[in-house]
């Protein structure tokens, strides 16, 4: 047997792992002070069950982990393994090759591992025991341990000779029998004491004996009164459980004539859903059609106030046209007039024309006379001419007197025309919008009796709508009574039956004997039931019976 190889990881220098392979002959670790020379034998002393951090050289436990530099950190756990060559059988197990692994972390747990199974520090010990290795043996030995075993007693350096001698596993096991013997004898000086102690107490048992076995009797006997009890319970049970059936079935009658009400009573609500549904549609529709009818309300207002305008209007034209037919009638009378005096008076011009013209040709023949004469007489001639020439001027200006006057006839003609025809087409207008005024009166009396009537309509629906939600609200009132009475009622039905189910208010021996014959027809044979249940009487006595008889209603009656 020989040590193959270890392995290490976090111990103490050893920060990364680690791996060092022994191989046959002489192997040796060199290396300058503090590269970690004795932390190797450091770990084989600790992975073979070094307990003494003193040992390690260190002052706990933590010390052996690696506990970091400035550029890494520390680690959580540190782990050694050590292999050995088992193949000549030193070490007494199946394995050709023994891997031992010892792990801490930093939290204070540990393991210990033979070729990855999990033991005990025990069975490592026992395992390298008497074979020089180990942490006491003498194969590790550290700095400064010859001067230490050279001056250690002679027992303790006999430790060393019966280690390398292999007699070290006898020392223990005569140790540990020697203690089991030890601890044998004082088991049995107690035992000797808990007979003298009995011995002692012997007479005393024997009372207590006799009484024990008169107790098993009286047990007995009670034992045969209670099953009695207990049939003459479940009896009482039994009955009570058929009055607690008659009551159901008086409760499920009552509970299925309060569904059909129910169910009448949601049908009629539906009914009612359904005609204020109905009602409501109305409503709307009606409501619709009032909007509607204010909407075209608001137009013919509308267009009344718009008729209303051009009324006013048509009526300030018409008055204003008014006074301009009376002004125009008086122009037009004015111009008559002035038509009838120019008239007289073209008729005038037109005989003064006439005369003129007369006095106008005689004058010509005069003047052709005188001019025929004009060489004759020069100085009459003379005088002559200008008579002629102021006369010819005053014919001029008869003549544009009489084109001024024809031109002004014919203007105050179209004028007395242009006139008469605006009068004519403002009456027709006037006559048009009075039509038009009337039709739209008549329209607004009509829209304004149909919306009378649909108010009215609107009014007795609204009230209706009352009348239906009142009606509503006490069947919707009466609806949650009901719900609310049934819910009670079915509560306390439910109670009944889990209280009449569980055995509540029983004992617990009547409660296991009413439980066991409810499963077991054979065991209630004969059972009759709890005497509460067993008797019946009228409603003004059971509370007086149930107080004068107490806790005997649980009694079972067979």
């Amino acid at each position: 047997m020989y040590l193959k190889g270890a392995e290490l990881q976090g111990f103490k220098s050893f920060a990364n792992k680690t791996t060092l392979e022994f191989k046959p002959g002489i192997t040796a670790v060199i290396g300058p002070n503090g590269s970690g020379k004795s932390n190797i034998s450091d770990s084989i002393r600790w992975v073979l069950g070094e307990q003494s951090m003193k040992q390690l050289r260190g002052s706990k436990q933590e010390d052996i982990i690696f506990s970091g530099t400035q550029s890494r950190k520390s680690l959580g756990f540190a782990e050694v393994s050590i292999t050995f060559d088992n193949s000549d059988g030193s070490l007494p197990i199946e394995y050709n090759e023994v891997v031992v692994t010892r792990r801490i972390y930093r939290t204070g747990e540990s393991g210990y591992f033979i070729n990855k199974n999990e033991c005990r520090l025990k069975d490592i010990t026992e395992l390298f025991m008497d074979t020089g290795i180990g942490k006491d043996g003498y194969s590790v030995i550290g700095q400064g341990k010859i001067d230490e075993i050279l001056s250690q007693k002679s027992d303790d350096r006999r430790h060393i000779f019966e280690e390398a001698a292999g007699i070290v596993k006898f020392r223990v096991r005569k140790e540990e029998t020697e203690k089991k013997l030890e601890q044998t004898r004082l088991n049995l000086i107690r035992i000797n004491d808990i007979l003298s102690e009995i011995e002692m107490n012997l007479g005393p048992l024997e009372e207590q004996s006799k009484k024990a076995k008169q107790y098993l009797n009286l047990r007995d006997q009670l034992k045969t009164i209670e099953i009695g009890l207990f049939v003459y319970k479940i009896n009482e049970a039994r009955q009570k459980l058929e009055k607690n059936e008659d009551n159901k079935k008086i409760f499920t009658d009552q509970l299925l004539s309060e569904e059909q009400t129910l169910d009448n009573l949601q049908n009629e609500k539906e009914t009612l859903k359904t005609k204020i549904e109905e009602i409501i549609s109305e409503i709307e529709r009606i409501q619709d059609l009032s909007a509607n009818s204010k909407n075209e309300i608001e137009k013919i207002n509308s267009n009344i106030n718009v008729s209303q305008e051009r009324i006013s209007n048509n009526s300030q034209n018409i008055n204003r046209l008014e006074q301009e037919i009376i002004r125009s009638k008086s122009n037009i009378e004015e111009l008559t007039s002035e038509k009838e005096e120019r008239l007289l008076k073209g008729a005038d011009l037109t005989k003064n024309k006439e005369k003129y013209e007369k006095e106008l040709k005689e004058k010509l023949a005069e003047l052709k006379a005188i001019t025929d004469k004009l060489s004759k007489v020069e100085l009459e001639n003379e005088s002559d001419k200008r008579q002629i020439e102021n006369l010819t001027d005053e014919k001029y200006e008869l003549l544009n007197k009489v084109t001024i006057n024809e031109t002004n006839y014919a203007n105050l003609e179209s004028t007395i025309k242009a006139d008469t025809k605006t009068l004519d087409s403002i009456i027709s207008e006037l006559d048009k919008n009075r039509i038009i005024q009337n039709d739209i009166k008549s329209a607004f009396n009509k829209v304004e009796q149909e919306r009378k009537t649909k108010l009215d309509k609107l009014n007795a629906i609204k009230e209706e709508k009352a009348d239906f939600d009142k009606k509503l609200k006490s069947y919707v009132e009466k609806i949650q009574t009901l719900e609310d009475e049934y819910r009670t009622k079915n509560s306390k039905l439910n109670f009944l039956l889990e209280t009449e189910k569980e055995k509540e208010g029983y004992a617990r021996a009547v409660k296991s004997i009413l439980s066991e014959s409810e499963k077991s027809i054979g065991f209630g044979k004969g059972l009759l039931g709890v005497l509460g249940d067993l008797i019946s009487t009228d409603d003004k006595y059971q509370i007086a019976i149930e107080r004068a008889l107490g806790s005997a209603m649980q009694i079972l009656v067979t």
